[in-house]
């Protein structure tokens, strides 16, 4: 079963490879956990997806990658009867031309999702809870690529993004220690 959450809903082992990965001012804006502990951790300018064990390759150890929103060109959701995978999309790593990862068998591992480093397997049914942390990943992205279009303008821009924050808190999208973040930096304290 998926989740969605701070550092705490990580596995032992994915908690190691974040620590080894993460930089000491880097802090960790939330987590969703896939199947098989295979995992997308935000932080505050790039992800890294940590596929911990055997399924994906990694039997005794962790496969760690680290995307910059700068450079994500996409995130794409797929779904099958029961499964879907979750697939992170930058230059090196392309969208899939193929968009059923489920119609062929084929024993390749470029088209394991278990294995591929820019994809998370996830259950059909954790979709709607993982739905909000995508949208927010999507945010990052854009505001990662568009820099100047973080407000500093009217009373109106202002107050609608305080409103915005708000919802995210309320939404428990947002701690309430991101939350006073946000707050403060939108407010210019």
């Amino acid at each position: 079963m998926g989740k969605v959450g701070g550092v705490e809903i990580l596995s032992k082992k994915v908690r190691k490879y974040l620590e080894r990965n993460k930089r000491k001012d880097e802090e960790v804006l939330f987590c969703i956990v896939g199947q098989g502990n295979q995992s997308i951790i935000a932080l505050e300018k790039r992800l890294l997806i940590i596929k911990p064990g055997f399924l994906a390759g990694a039997t005794f150890g962790a496969k760690v990658s680290s995307f910059f929103y700068k450079d994500i060109t996409g995130i794409e959701v797929n779904m099958g009867f029961v499964t879907g995978v979750i697939e992170i999309s930058t230059p090196s790593y392309e969208a899939t031309k193929e968009r059923s990862w489920w119609g062929t068998k084929n024993n390749d591992d470029t088209r394991d999702i278990w294995k591929l480093s820019n994809c998370i397997p996830i259950l059909k049914t954790d979709f709607p809870v993982f739905q909000p942390y995508l949208d927010k990943l999507r945010e990052l992205i854009e505001q990662a690529k568009n820099p100047q279009e973080i407000k500093t303008s009217t009373q109106d821009d202002i107050a609608t993004q305080l409103e915005k924050i708000v919802n995210l808190y309320k939404s428990g999208i947002l701690t309430e220690e991101e939350y006073q973040k946000a707050k403060k930096k939108i407010l210019g304290e």
